[in-house]
């Protein structure tokens, strides 16, 4: 991604193009994310993301389910090559591609 913040299907058709849309879309759906709020909050963020700041934004008070949801789509954004870790179970810092 780049700095600029994307749409979800901007998103989407970048994943197309890499071949990584059908792993990705099914997980979006399955757990629960549209592919705008990933562009947005989670790609769209300046600076590290971490998983209870996502998660609040997400559904406001989440409990330990939403925190879970939200650290597997990390988890499949940095599979993906989106996200990298930083070094703890919480934070992640945003892949710029050129």
């Amino acid at each position: 991604m780049s700095s600029r913040s994307v749409t979800g299907q901007e998103l989407l058709e970048r994943l197309k193009t890499k071949g990584q849309s059908e792993q990705i879309e099914p997980l979006f759906a399955k757990l629960g994310f549209s592919a705008d709020f990933v562009a947005g909050t989670v790609l769209g963020s300046q600076g590290p993301v971490t998983v209870s700041r996502v998660a609040m934004l997400w559904q406001g008070m989440p409990n330990k389910h939403d925190r879970k949801r939200t650290r597997a789509l990390f988890d499949a954004l940095t599979d993906i090559g989106l996200l990298t870790p930083v070094g703890d179970e919480e934070t992640w810092t945003i892949v710029n591609e050129s």
